[in-house]
């Protein structure tokens, strides 16, 4: 099942949004993932996708390192860090530990997104290809947008997965929700 879940990754990401200031945005998945499979598997995960996508022209190959940082390190592990958080602050709620897990992956998708965003514009900015202030600007503004739907996606397919077949997600002891 790894390879489906890169494939719709793969899926996801292959839709771009142009993001003014000469850059784009798209869904990611790294929290999808690590909450799924772990936040150091999300890593390799990603890393492949990145490279199946530079064999397409998008990306390319030489953007692979700071792209598997940006996706792969924050948005699958800092993400899946900030999941298993989330969850035990709901810890004391009374809601079942599917719909903490559900709930909190939202939520740390949609941060990590954020996140990585603001981080991407830091970088293109000390690159000096466009001005940092710029970059910032444009990167986060737009995954403000574009997170929105990171989150919504990443609950879905996580309350999907418990409904149909939850053995798939195999960090809950990771989470603390076992």
């Amino acid at each position: 099942y790894i390879g489906v879940l890169a494939a719709t990754i793969f899926a996801f990401q292959f839709v771009n949004y142009p993001v003014p200031g000469g850059t784009s945005g798209h869904l990611v998945g790294g929290t999808l993932v690590g909450v799924i499979l772990g936040p150091w598997a999300a890593v390799i995960v990603l890393f492949m996708i990145l490279i199946v996508q530079s064999l397409f022209g998008d990306g390319g190959i030489t953007a692979i390192g700071i792209n598997t940082f940006n996706m792969g390190i924050i948005g699958g592990v800092v993400g899946f860090y900030i999941v298993k958080l989330l969850v035990k602050l709901l810890e004391k709620t009374s809601l079942q530990k599917e719909m903490k897990v559900t709930l909190a992956t939202g939520i740390g998708s949609y941060i990590a997104i954020v996140l990585a965003a603001f981080i991407c514009g830091i970088q293109i900015g000390l690159s000096g290809a466009i001005p940092m202030e710029v970059a910032i600007a444009a990167m986060v503004y737009w995954h403000v947008i574009i997170a929105i739907g990171e989150g919504i996606i990443s609950a879905l397919i996580i309350l999907f997965i418990y409904k149909v077949k939850p053995e798939l997600i195999t960090t809950e002891e990771l989470l603390g929700v076992v």
